[in-house]
């Protein structure tokens, strides 16, 4: 099974660098100029990443594990269109992004394939980007594509851009998750508004209106997501925060969390902590939990970085669930 989605992944990315290299530069080369082929090769970009981590519960497994394994190509296929594609040859379904991008202006583009649903400051920022060795718990459970283990993705297409001090982007999507085709004839709206009002400061609101069929012959029930974030950065300091609401069917959901973090060695040491909280039925009176979170992340050399975390489950209840150290190391080009 290994193998053929390996054959399909590779052949996938041969047909992508093919089109990419025939349809780059159609002309024939003039003198002294870059001929297609070179042009082309010019135009893609392999990047990637591998995050070795290990963990120590004291109610739990304690474990190694190689959590991801990633490679992302990108390319121009012609002027103001583009593409990307990531695997992951840690995951299954290994393929995460699969995406064109037309951008004839900064003010709008087209972007279709399979990609992050825009929703949450969190969710949206790339995985090797993240403070914390953890996604917040609020938003690894809540926000659309993470919810149905789909690491954020989903496949459709949306509009996006940027004006003045507005970044927009709203799409239509299956809703089904990565690699999967549409379970119904219904599409699920997914917009994200972020203004930047000054340059140190961001405030946004995301949106989802969704249906889905819990089974087979059940008819379609409400999934919709409300989200609000704010981010701060100020010379050594970051402050983020998000705020996100969920309906599935007749059950309210709701989560939280802050973030902050302090550079002492400029570019190189971070200290960080983060409150969060979930509850997954707030007519279930001590239904949520909360996670405190604190960590260092030591910069080697651009992205390729070490996290150590300390993570304290406690349910609503004030009973202590879990707690432990997690180291992860992440090598990234």
């Amino acid at each position: 099974m290994m193998e053929k989605t390996e054959k399909k992944l590779l052949a996938m990315t041969a047909l992508t660098l093919l089109a990419a290299l025939f349809m780059a530069v159609p002309a024939p080369a003039e003198e002294g100029k870059d001929s297609p082929l070179v042009t082309a090769a010019k135009s893609l970009k392999l990047s990637g990443y591998a995050q070795f981590l290990a963990v120590d519960w004291d109610k739990d497994v304690d474990s190694f594990s190689l959590r991801r394994a990633r490679l992302t190509l990108t390319g121009d296929i012609v002027k103001n269109l583009r593409f990307k594609i990531t695997v992951d040859f840690v995951k299954s379904p290994a393929l995460l992004d699969a995406l064109v991008e037309f951008e004839p202006s900064k003010a709008i583009g087209l972007r279709f394939g399979q990609f992050l649903v825009p929703f949450s400051l969190e969710s949206v920022t790339p995985t090797r980007d993240l403070d914390m060795v953890n996604r917040a718990a609020v938003v690894d459970t809540l926000v659309p594509g993470r919810d149905n283990g789909s690491s954020g993705r989903d496949i459709g297409a949306a509009l996006y851009g940027s004006f003045s001090i507005l970044d927009y982007t709203l799409g239509l999507f299956n809703g089904s998750g990565i690699n999967k085709a549409d379970a119904d004839s219904h599409k699920d709206l997914a917009g994200r508004i972020v203004l930047h009002p000054f340059k140190a400061l961001s405030v946004g609101g995301s949106l989802y209106l969704g249906k889905l069929s819990p089974s087979p012959q059940v008819p379609l029930v409400r999934r919709n997501r409300e989200g609000l974030e704010a981010a701060l950065l100020i010379s050594r300091f970051m402050l983020k925060s998000e705020y996100i609401h969920a309906e599935d069917a007749l059950v309210s959901k709701a989560g939280w969390y802050v973030l902050g973090g302090f550079f002492a060695i400029p570019g190189r040491l971070q200290a960080l902590a983060r409150y969060d909280s979930l509850d997954l039925d707030r007519a279930v009176p001590d239904n949520g939990k909360n996670v405190i979170s604190m960590g260092l992340n030591w910069f080697i050399m651009g992205q390729t970085k070490l996290q150590v975390n300390y993570e304290i489950h406690r349910l609503e209840t004030g009973v202590r669930e879990k707690s432990g150290v997690l180291a992860q190391f992440q090598a990234a080009f």
